[in-house]
């Protein structure tokens, strides 16, 4: 069970924008305004990016994307501030973004299998068959849906990626290099076979039947409504300067940590655990 104090209902945001950068930059800004105190509501985000390749915090961008295969498909390459593997979205690609103060969510250490058995539990519910397994949702052994987190003292993100309807033909060629084992300091992806929710139920199915699933199935383990609101003032200024700052450098999205020079003062307010960028925009 999802609780919050009386006076903390979940907000509904629906919020996508036609650019991979400017997304990644709205999930960092939610777990930013909790981290500061300028936002005390959890919130269930439902987003879509257009064809994006997203790479784990610390992996290398070579290593885990076929850089070619991007520029022939015009798949952007996005570097995410969470932990984790190399996913990839297209426009029926549904991702769920889960952010609240810890008290306001599941225990500290158990919020990332709780939200994976939220999600595991809307889609059964649309009819699916599935299981949790680590950071993961599998159907027949093949992947449908993968998640990430990022945990402070004051917030616990959680974001995954359901493979509604994705383009399979891209996604395997783009991330073709993934397959590799070869030795390296950086993290790797563990490559597995992935299906969609349409190949899995075997009909066709859209992006707002299942975010609909999704968002009754909050609303059963919170036991109330969701209430639908934008981002407050305060997380839009965090969304906009992690964009111009941070999202659309190449050294960021290309090297991370490693081409990447951060400044903690960079902003009024932003906290060690949220590392900000000071490199401006090419």
């Amino acid at each position: 069970m999802v609780t919050s104090p009386p006076d903390t209902r979940w907000r509904r945001l629906k919020l996508s924008y036609p650019s991979v950068y400017r997304n990644l930059a709205v999930d960092e800004s939610l777990a930013r305004a909790l981290s500061t105190g300028v936002q005390t509501q959890p919130t269930l985000r439902l987003w879509t990016n257009p064809k994006a390749v997203v790479v784990g915090r610390f992996q290398d961008v070579p290593t885990e994307v076929d850089l070619r295969q991007c520029e022939m498909n015009q798949v952007q390459i996005a570097r995410r501030f969470t932990g984790g593997g190399t996913v990839f979205h297209d426009e029926a690609t549904l991702s769920l973004t889960l952010v609240a103060r810890p008290r306001n969510g599941p225990a500290h250490l158990r919020f990332e299998e709780t939200y994976l058995q939220l999600v595991r539990e809307a889609l059964e519910d649309l009819g699916l068959s599935c299981l949790a397994s680590g950071n993961s949702i599998l159907v027949g052994g093949r992947k449908i849906c993968g998640a990430a987190a990022a945990v402070g003292m004051h917030f616990a993100l959680w974001h995954c990626s359901i493979l509604v309807d994705t383009n399979l033909e891209v996604l395997d060629r783009v991330l073709a290099p993934s397959k590799s084992r070869t030795r390296s300091r950086f993290v790797h992806s563990r490559w597995q076979e992935v299906t969609t929710l349409a190949k899995a139920l075997s009909r066709p199915i859209g992006i707002d039947e299942v975010a609909r699933s999704l968002e009754t199935t909050l609303e059963r383990w919170i036991g109330d409504e969701l209430k639908t609101d934008p981002l407050t003032i305060e997380e839009k200024r965090y969304s906009e300067a992690l964009y111009a700052r941070k999202y659309s450098s190449r050294a960021w999205n290309l090297n991370g940590n490693h081409g990447f020079k951060y400044s903690s003062a960079a902003i009024d307010g932003l906290t060690p655990q949220l590392p900000y960028g000071s490199v401006q925009p090419p």
